[in-house]
């Protein structure tokens, strides 16, 4: 989500008058700045908070450019000089660029930061079965899947990835889950909900840093009803995708 995220306004204008003074709404400056987050959810409980990653690449130290070399005028020549500072200028122009990957993460970094989140909570879950799932038949009562998309850093298309290699090792199973369908996804109809009531707040919002606070905060508000009512829609959901493939799945909750 960024700091640019604000709703749409939308302004009723007579025929020709679109560009008078009234009728134009200021668009705010532009920053490339925005957060990406990760949690989890499931019928009966949700992570304590969000998971913010690739924040200012935060896995990567920045490299600090040496110094530019001065002048010892006592102990060395011009020449001497220039040649230290065409040294400095070679090293420093090997310097490499660290660039933001936005919204994408490798699958080094899903594993090592993301996915035992996950795990640990599926685990949890595991060893509370009989106490959460009473009602359900003990040959299904501890079937627990980990849902996650195709995203290429999921690891789910080959089975030798780290993140495979990893739910492996765990003794995960996942649920698999067709491309490009955020519509079976419950927890995209969560992440609407905190992102709309954000939005809402973006004209007291002035940073970063407060722009997490309130993600944080209306995903505290999230309650387990909002997410049981995500689940329950899903079979619907399913059925929508299976008779028109392609077509945007629609209802009044996302």
């Amino acid at each position: 989500m960024s700091l640019n995220d604000y709703p749409q306004q939308w302004i009723l204008r007579v025929f020709g008058e679109r560009y008078n003074p009234e009728n134009i709404v200021e668009k705010p400056d532009y920053t490339p700045v925005c957060v990406h987050f990760a949690a989890w959810i499931n019928w009966y409980e949700k992570a304590d908070d969000l998971t913010f990653y690739n924040d200012e690449y935060d896995d990567v130290q920045p490299v600090k450019p040496p110094l530019k070399p001065r002048r010892r005028p006592t102990t060395e020549t011009e020449a001497q000089y220039r040649e230290r500072v065409a040294q400095w200028d070679a090293e420093k122009a090997r310097i490499p660029q660290i660039i933001r990957p936005g919204n994408s993460m490798r699958a080094s970094y899903y594993t090592k930061k993301i996915l035992p989140g996950y795990c640990d909570a599926l685990r949890s879950l595991q060893s509370r079965s009989d106490e959460l799932r009473s009602h359900i038949p003990p040959e299904n009562r501890y079937n627990w899947y980990i849902v996650e998309d195709n995203d290429p850093s999921h690891g789910t298309r080959n089975l030798e990835s780290l993140p495979a290699r990893y739910r492996e090792k765990m003794g995960i199973k996942g649920l698999p889950h067709p491309a490009n369908s955020p519509d079976l996804n419950p927890i995209e109809g969560i992440w609407l909900i905190i992102k709309e009531r954000v939005r809402q707040r973006l004209d007291d919002i002035n940073s970063i840093d407060e722009l997490k606070q309130a993600l944080q905060y209306e995903w505290k508000q999230v309650s387990i009803t909002d997410i049981r009512e995500g689940i329950l829609e899903m079979q619907f959901r399913c059925g929508q995708v299976f008779e028109h493939p392609g077509v945007r799945v629609k209802t009044g909750r996302w």
